[in-house]
């Protein structure tokens, strides 16, 4: 057998399933360092099953979401259960009833419901997980993802939808309490009952939420409004969070709603078509606001009934920063909005040293930007380095009586994509080149040692 057929058994043993691919790029902000699952090789699950077994496990892991894995029906329906209509449901089916399932409905209207049960509790993950959509194809359907007393997650490149939408307590996307070094990236959330994103009471330190879109279009607003209104809410006692990049839409309340003396440095944001409030900051936490674009958004900044401190940057605020920061701020640019006035310049002081040195758009930038690069299947290809992944042994020995010694496993270097790899450890003498009537380049890549980007291409010159 040639060396040729060897790698390609060698690829089929992997399975269909395993994938070049890994993490695009790395985290700025508080959440600098993370590493997710290291250097541990990119693989996707079969099904849901298997999904949530690699989330939930111990192991360090690169999860590849290649497909969308569906949640929806799981756990069964909870059938003519008891829910409430909450006095903002002014508008019958178009408006979101709540889901009885703790106190919260205190003496509201009792009414009956049905809802999936899997959305209720998000998927608990564990530490050192990487979970990377692939292209725009990662969708998680019908179930959150948990994140307590955990640390090192990267979530980056796939799509959170459909957690009972109609209902009050429906379910949160991503949920984080008591973490430390959390990156999520290029994610999308849309259609879900309760918050988009939630931080709980412990500490989530080392946070950055970068890159993300926050869809707030429904069927079912509890502001009667098509509008989403439970959107991001930062409740964790001394998180520390970088916001930048994103894209909230469509929203009308809680976009972000913060508390309980944590920080957040919220900039080259973009918020657009808000009916209600944007930012909702509370006791005791610091908030500074810069190089952010807000269109078309009502209440940029609503008065809290028990204020933290904020400082969002203005065009004759910008040079405050200079003495504390040791660089200009970005001012934000309000369009067809509402007012943004909060100069509390303790915020400045108050800034954790590693955050303080970022490199903030004008706002002018802004909005091209968010919208070029928010969101699913927009990863940056200047970012996007890849690992390929040697070989396991137990596939290149198991290629079948004949085949082609190849000595020590090769080792792998870092490439990016479209850029040839270079093996090290192959025997010398190895053919160049590629047999007759084969193409030289492939436009969709999917599998080991091909690895790739969508429309890359990958030039072939050794096997």
């Amino acid at each position: 057998m040639s060396l040729i057929k060897s790698l390609v058994a060698a690829v089929a043993l992997l399975g269909a399933h395993t994938h070049a691919t890994g993490v695009s790029g790395t985290a700025i902000g508080f959440a600098s360092g993370t590493t997710g699952g290291g250097s541990a090789i990119a693989a996707a699950p079969s099904d849901t099953t298997e999904l949530t077994k690699w989330l939930t496990d111990s192991t360090p892991r690169t999860i590849l979401i290649d497909k969308e894995f569906n949640y929806l029906g799981t756990q069964g329906k909870c059938t003519d259960c008891k829910c409430c209509i909450p006095e903002s449901n002014t508008c019958g089916s178009a408006g979101q009833n709540a889901i009885d399932n703790s106190d919260w409905c205190g003496s509201y209207p009792t009414t009956t419901c049905t809802y999936d049960k899997a959305a209720i509790e998000g998927i608990n993950v564990a530490s050192n997980k990487s979970i990377v959509g692939v292209g725009s194809k990662g969708v998680i359907r019908g179930k959150g993802l948990r994140l307590t007393g955990v640390s090192n997650v990267i979530i980056q490149n796939i799509h959170i939808t459909e957690l009972n939408p109609q209902f009050i307590w429906g379910g949160d996307a991503i949920t984080l309490d008591g973490t430390n070094n959390i990156w999520i990236d290029h994610v999308k959330v849309n259609l879900v009952g309760r918050q988009m994103f939630v931080s709980g009471y412990k500490a989530s330190g080392a946070v950055t939420i970068s890159n993300c879109e926050f869809d707030g279009q429904t069927s079912w607003s509890s502001s009667c409004d098509g509008h989403h209104y439970w959107t991001v809410l930062g409740y964790g006692k001394d998180d520390q969070v970088t916001f930048t990049g994103n894209y909230i839409h469509h929203t009308s309340g809680r976009s972000p709603k913060l508390e309980f003396n944590s920080f957040w440095h919220a900039y080259n944001n973009y918020w657009f078509n808000n009916t209600g409030h944007a930012f909702d900051v509370g006791e005791n936490t610091n908030a500074l606001i810069e190089g952010n674009v807000f269109h078309q958004v009502e209440t940029p900044f609503l008065d809290d009934s028990n204020p933290g401190a904020t400082f969002a940057v203005t065009s004759s605020s910008a040079t405050t920063c200079k003495s504390k920061l040791g660089r200009t701020c970005s001012p934000n640019s309000l369009v067809n909005s509402g007012a943004l006035s909060a100069s509390d310049e303790s915020v400045l002081s108050a800034m954790p040293k590693n955050e303080t040195n970022v490199n903030v758009l004008a706002a002018s930038r802004v909005r091209s930007s968010v919208l070029n690069n928010a969101g699913v299947g927009k990863l940056s290809s200047s970012n996007a380095k890849r690992q390929l992944q040697d070989f396991p042994a137990r596939a290149l020995s198991s290629a079948g009586p004949g085949a082609s010694p190849v000595g020590p496993r090769p080792t792998w270097s870092w490439r990016t994509v479209g850029v040839k790899p270079t093996p090290s450890g192959l025997p010398t003498g190895l053919p160049t080149g590629l047999p007759t009537g084969w193409p030289t380049a492939f436009p969709e890549p999917t599998g080991p040692p091909f690895g790739g980007e969508r429309g890359a291409g990958f030039p072939f010159g050794w096997f």
